[in-house]
């Protein structure tokens, strides 16, 4: 018997360690994996899941995989669907809070699903609302046993940190109280959570007792995600009128601040931060450029920092490939750059708008959706377009792979969550993006629409010689004479040579 309970328990870290069990993949944020479908795709299942929480407006966070089931948070309720077919697994009711993702972890030899809620004073009013709605709003009763027993510190918590089993969906300890609202989601480093908090405080949970291991106070909001690698806590810390944005380094046992790293242009914010190779990469956004760093995690010192055009999404992580990363813009404008140097390899330019996105890296294929429903599968190697999926008006927001199957979130008219599959008899491109000069193509376009144009002169020139006769009148021979043998003046000869 405790034999079996040992490989139980084993069995039970292997699924919660692998697979993708936090958002973009796991704790490193790298949003790549070699487990998924080939290119093209078809849907193989889709559930609708209507918006929640006050004026119904909050829609469905980024999913993670467990034990062949997709979880996604949602305002009030937390949702498992079954891969295979797309049936609502179970919901948990969930105290209001914001829409971030889930983690998956390993509680006493169970596999967990770790989660935030609250929040606090509430949303903030919907355009045009009544802003002391959604103040007013009662949150959902919580599923775990804090409320009667919570102290007086838990009585003035604003949010908590949960964790349920994932077979039963039971409590696996009473919640721990956080001193603020959490927009960052869990990320989960061996057994401790770490979840970021409003006011700038980052807090790490052991998952064995449940309790707060410690906390440490950045200085600065935190809104994206946090990352984490070779024992450290990378946070992305955003700026204010008087601060630059950062990236801070927190030992993951103790807390304590290892390093900072500002970029050197002055910036607006930052991106969330993903890992791997040694280094840290984010990109820093302001008025007049964006810079893309990678960042030693030694010391924070800068390996390299490029220059690009366009916007990021701060929610979305670079995505980290074997030898390359990927940054997408705004405007779906995406990089690929070398990893250790920054070099630009290649580039694509979508032309959609690409908002709460992120791109994912799935073996050699780079999927970027898009707020239109486009869903673009781009060659990571070449940086040719392969596949894409028609927009559809319904925003397409977080992606993840699980085995042969693509899991998605949409928002907008479709809200809810749908998977693919791979297609085998769909077609394939090979497109080049509109940015690559291709110039074999321009020269060959050119010379077509040049033969027109010059046979159109032609015609056009012959037409009005006959109709105003040639622009010059012939001159005569050099040898011969005028009238009467008169020598033939130059018309341009002065008469008389200035003096």
């Amino acid at each position: 018997m405790v034999l079996m309970l040992c490989v139980w328990a084993g069995a039970a870290l292997a699924q919660a360690t692998a697979g993708w069990t936090q958002f973009q993949g796991g704790a490193a944020r790298t949003g790549a994996t070699a487990d998924g479908p080939e290119p093209g795709f078809r849907q193989a299942w889709r559930t609708p899941v209507a918006p929640g929480g006050p004026g119904e407006r909050f829609g469905l966070s980024a999913p993670v995989i467990v034990d062949d089931v997709a979880v996604v948070v949602g305002p009030d309720q937390v949702l498992g669907f079954d891969l295979a077919s797309g049936e609502q697994a179970f919901t948990v009711a969930r105290e209001l809070g914001p829409s971030v993702p889930a983690a998956i972890a390993t509680v006493d030899g169970a596999t967990a699903i770790v989660y935030t809620e609250g929040w606090g004073d509430g949303p903030p009013a919907a355009p045009g609302a009544d802003a002391s709605s959604a103040a007013t709003t009662p949150p959902t009763p919580s599923p775990s046993p804090a409320g009667d027993e919570a102290d007086g510190d838990d009585a003035e918590a604003e949010g908590h940190l949960v964790a349920i089993d994932a077979g039963d969906q039971r409590p696996l300890w009473s919640s721990v109280p956080l001193s603020g609202v959490s927009r960052t989601g869990v990320t989960v480093l061996d057994s401790t959570a770490f979840v970021g908090v409003n006011d700038g405080t980052v807090i790490a949970v052991d998952l064995t007792e449940g309790s707060i291991a410690w906390e440490q106070q950045t200085g600065a909001q935190l809104v994206t995600t946090l990352a984490a690698g070779d024992g450290l806590l990378l946070v992305g810390l955003q700026g204010d009128r008087d601060t630059q944005p950062a990236i801070v380094a927190l030992d993951a046992v103790t807390g304590q601040e290892r390093w900072r790293h500002e970029p050197v242009a002055p910036s607006a914010f930052v991106s969330a931060v993903s890992v791997g190779d040694g280094s840290a990469f984010a990109v820093f956004t302001g008025l007049s450029e964006t810079s893309i760093v990678a960042v030693d995690l030694a010391d924070g010192a800068e390996r390299w920092n490029r220059r690009a055009s366009g916007t990021i999404d701060p929610s979305s992580p670079p995505v980290v490939g074997e030898d390359s990363i990927y940054v997408t813009d705004l405007a779906g404008h995406t990089r690929a750059l070398d990893a250790a140097t920054g070099e630009e390899r290649w580039d694509f330019a979508s032309n959609t708008l690409v908002l709460r996105g992120a791109p994912i890296l799935v073996g050699s294929t780079l999927l970027v959706p898009a707020v239109d429903g486009e869903i673009d599968a781009i060659d990571a190697e070449s940086g040719e377009l392969v596949w894409r999926q028609a927009p559809d008006d319904a925003p397409v927001r977080a992606l993840a792979s699980a085995g042969d199957t693509l899991v998605a979130v949409r928002g907008g008219g479709r809200s809810g969550i749908e998977a693919y599959e791979h297609d085998p008899d769909a077609v394939l491109l090979r497109e080049a993006s509109p940015t690559t000069l291709a110039l074999g193509r321009m020269l060959g376009a050119m010379a077509i629409a040049t033969v027109p144009l010059i046979a159109a002169a032609v015609l056009l020139g012959g037409w009005l010689a006959r109709r105003i006769g040639p622009a010059f009148p012939d001159e005569p021979d050099d040898d011969a004479g005028g009238p009467d043998d008169e020598p033939v003046r130059d018309p341009w000869e002065d008469e008389e040579s200035p003096s």
